[in-house]
């Protein structure tokens, strides 16, 4: 069912280049890092930390003694970092002059674990980070796991989870999802087509997830047009950029009663000698039909398989690799209110992707490193009714090329990127669309650099993108003339930050996004059964442009802190699937018309952490966007309402614990045909332990959600008219190292 297409850019030659400057790179000096973690409670050793080096990118575990090893680092400014379960994030800062050996101790404290805290970090110099990355990993990736990414970020602040039940949900950030924010894999886009339907799985699996990163500014223009929303990446090493010392390895159980779901996965990093590493991963995920307070909600199982490898020879001058990854899953989309299928509608989706990898440390003065990246992607997805006809099949085959110099020191700016990206989407669509089969292809150049002048820090990045999508035929259809269109455009973003004495910062953004059209929004013309809609495309669309300027203020006195900020956003030719109020009378489903018009979004977010006696703490997170279609007057659909969440975190000896209450007001700022949704507060709870035992690190996180069984409507979810969200939920989650 593919059209054959030639590839987005020439793979092999880069790695051809990248191995060839590997090679020929050993003139340069580099030093060896031997280091030690000490307890400062009593000096015996950390094991089982996660140590890592910014500019470089390296990362480590330390040994039963608390030692850890890096070798080939080259001379210049380094940022370090350790994080380990029950102890406080450590970071230091130095410069390697060039000597052979550094050897080093530092000393973690012991700590309460906040474990509903997003961390605020950059690859800069510490106390100096601009642009906006937070992080998501350790005790709050373990206390908020769910089954989907979405889920696992529900409720940290902007964030709000779209859904046609469990399997499907997406994220979106201040209102925006899909198109207009990426999901990425170590980097790399996901080659699904999650982006496009709210029907359509997100091809990654949070389970075996080492961290999750929230990328917005400057910076998120290293993976996208799109500054206003940014980037989710979901970080797993699957290419090892260094021999680990010993073989390391971890496992995770995870269960809910909501669903009967079960999960469980691990991985395992392994040298292969002096100069080879392997990485390995696997999971398996099952569920049944959700449990609500007023029922089951019917066709809401689902079963989800994933495995990947990688090998990579590392050398003192950096590491090339090659990986690959295998997702399959089939899950259900309930059925019962208006337009949808009656018994619901069942999904298949499988995915083939392999990647090669290759990084040059400190190939010039002025590059910290250069990484390449090359990767092919096989995607199939088919939709059954629920007779087990088949309603329609998706193929979608992407290859997809990056490189990135990573920066120190280049004229005026003090750290940075440079790069270009290219990728082809081969896509077809069979049964009852009659989208024609497509070709693709887009190409980026892009950077972003950040600078100071005197206490003012500055970050910066420009990207230029441009699209040619080919269908295989041109003719005139009832939605106009299909025929090649092409879109270019560029998108900016300057943040600044200012200290404000001591304690406080204020920072501001403006920014410049783009989301260019693609093939199903410009070509889509059939029903959509899963999705409960007969989509209807808009060949004449135009380019997305969307501007905005963000205030914020972070501020810290003893055990307060907190921050804030507001933003508006206006686009122009807002691209969104217009519900038009018609049916199509064949099969009785709303017709939905892919539209441009102008919009402007205003919104704000905050949180508030304190440090209480008894070593407890506090924290209170809350965010709130408002959007308006200009043109037509009218809300724009999808809104998430004001949301927030309070919590109570301490420990009782071994053990952490966190009370929370998280909820949601009234929505009644309506797009064409939508639903009120009522406010509603529902309390969680959760248990946290961990502990040494036969050489293993051993962590236990016990969960309660939805604590009085509360019935509740998300306003974002397309099955809210037949069913309420998950009722009472107990969570566990079970984690290993050795």
């Amino acid at each position: 069912m593919f059209r054959s297409g030639p590839p987005a850019a020439a793979p092999s030659a880069l790695l051809v280049l990248l191995l060839g400057m590997l090679a020929g790179s050993a003139g340069a000096q580099t030093t060896v890092i031997e280091g030690t973690l000490l307890s400062t409670q009593d000096n015996h050793p950390v094991e089982f930390a996660l140590v890592f080096l910014d500019e470089v990118h390296r990362s480590a575990m330390t040994d039963a003694q608390g030692r850890f090893f890096f070798d080939g680092i080259p001379a210049g400014h380094h940022t370090f970092h350790a994080t380990r379960i029950g102890f406080e994030p450590f970071t230091a800062v130095f410069d390697l002059d060039g000597q052979d050996t550094l050897r080093v101790t530092y000393h973690m404290t012991p700590e309460i674990i906040e474990a509903d805290e997003v961390i605020v970090e950059g690859d800069r110099n510490v106390g100096q980070s601009v642009g906006v990355k937070h992080k998501m990993e350790g005790d709050a990736l373990r206390q908020n796991l769910g089954t989907t990414i979405a889920e696992t970020l529900d409720e940290e602040p902007g964030l709000a989870m779209r859904s046609m039940g469990p399997a499907p949900a997406r994220p979106v950030l201040r209102g925006l999802g899909g198109e207009r924010l990426l999901v990425l894999e170590n980097g790399s886009r996901t080659g699904d087509l999650s982006q496009t339907s709210s029907d359509h799985a997100l091809v990654v699996d949070p389970l075996t997830a080492d961290r999750l990163e929230i990328v917005r500014g400057p910076e998120a223009l290293i993976h996208g047009p799109n500054t206003l929303a940014g980037a989710i990446n979901v970080v797993r090493e699957t290419v090892l950029s260094s021999v680990p010392n010993r073989i390391h390895a971890s496992a995770a159980l995870q269960g809910q009663s909501v669903s009967g779901g079960m999960a469980g996965g691990g991985g395992i990093s392994l040298p292969l000698g002096a100069s080879f590493a392997l990485r390995a991963n696997a999971s398996v995920r099952t569920a049944g039909n959700v449990r609500t307070p007023e029922g089951r909600l019917g066709n809401t199982q689902l079963g989800t398989r994933t495995a990947s490898a990688g090998l990579s020879h590392v050398g003192k001058k950096g590491f090339v690799g090659i990986s690959g990854s295998w997702y399959t899953s089939d899950y259900g989309i309930p059925g019962g209110f208006i337009g949808a299928h009656p018994n619901g509608v069942s999904v298949d989706v499988e995915r083939w992707s392999t990647e090669a990898r290759a990084e040059w440390l400190q190939p010039l003065d002025w590059i910290r490193r250069l990484e390449s990246v090359a990767g092919y992607t096989h995607y199939f997805h088919q939709e059954f009714e629920s007779s087990g006809a088949l309603g329609i099949e998706y193929g979608l085959l992407t290859w997809s090329a990056r490189t990135v110099a990573y920066t120190a020191h280049l004229g005026p700016f003090e750290h940075g990127a440079i790069g270009f990206s290219a990728e082809a989407r081969d896509y077809a669509a069979g049964g009852f669309s009659f989208t024609p089969a497509t070709m693709e292809r887009s190409v980026a150049a892009f950077t972003f650099q950040d600078f100071h002048l005197d206490d003012l820090g500055v970050q910066i990045g420009i990207r230029m993108d441009a699209r040619q999508v080919d269908p295989s035929r041109t003719f005139t259809a009832d939605i106009g003339e299909i025929r090649p269109r092409s879109f270019t455009g560029w998108s900016a973003s300057v943040a600044a930050q200012h200290p404000l004495g001591d304690e406080a910062t204020l920072g501001i953004m403006l920014m410049r996004g783009l989301r260019l059209p693609g093939i199903e929004e410009l070509f889509s013309q059939g029903p959509h059964l899963a999705a409960y809609s007969f989509e209807v495309g808009n060949p004449d669309l135009q380019t997305e442009v969307g501007t905005g300027v963000e205030l914020s203020l972070d501020w810290q006195h003893g055990g307060f802190r907190g921050s804030v900020a507001a933003y508006h956003n206006r686009f122009r030719t807002y691209i969104f699937p217009l519900n038009t109020g018609e049916l199509n009378y064949r099969i009785y489903i709303p017709i939905y018309q892919y539209t441009g018009t102008d919009a402007v979004m205003t919104g704000a977010e905050g949180q508030i952490h304190v440090d209480l006696p008894a070593s407890m703490k506090a924290a209170i997170t809350g965010s709130w966007v408002r959007g308006k279609l200009t043109e037509l007057d009218t809300p724009i659909p999808w809104m998430p309402p004001l949301k927030g969440t309070v919590s109570l975190s301490g420990d009782a000896g071994p053990l952490q614990w966190s009370l929370s209450a998280r909820g949601a007001s009234r929505q009644s700022r309506l797009g064409p045909f939508e639903e009120t949704t009522s406010s509603y507060i529902v309390p969680d709870v959760s248990l946290q332990t961990h502990g040494i035992a036969a050489g293993m690190l051993h962590t236990i996180t016990l969960a309660v959600d939805n604590l009085t069984d509360t019935s509740y409507r998300d306003h974002l979810s397309r099955v809210k008219s037949i069913m309420p969200e998950p009722g009472r939920n107990i969570r566990l989650v079970y984690r290993l190292y050795f």
